[in-house]
């Protein structure tokens, strides 16, 4: 049976996904999806979009900087507080996983 071509490369990225994503605990998950899908944002913003408090968000995004997972993507003003806020991004992620 022929195969369409980039089959076993998909397989290959979704396999390397799902590694990365069973290591991680549900709300670190929840976060690392949150950053891929809409790009860097404050922990408040990841906060607000998971319907949770920011406390609860800022120790995963330290736990995902100590993974290698998430660095450090600017600055902004936070539409609450007027502060300063950082901005947090999913690293460089290999190939296969930035297919995904």
């Amino acid at each position: 049976m022929k195969v369409r071509e980039g089959y076993y490369s998909e397989q290959l990225r979704n396999k390397s996904f799902s590694d990365i994503l069973d290591v991680l605990g549900n709300r670190q998950r929840q976060v690392l999806l949150t950053l891929m899908d809409y790009g860097p944002l404050s922990n408040e913003d990841i906060a607000h979009l998971l319907n949770i408090y920011p406390h609860q968000v800022c120790p995963r995004i330290n736990e995902l900087r100590k993974m290698d997972l998430v660095e450090f993507a600017g600055e902004a003003t936070s539409a609450v507080s007027k502060k300063k806020v950082s901005l947090w991004k999913l690293k460089q992620l290999p190939e296969q996983l930035r297919l995904f």
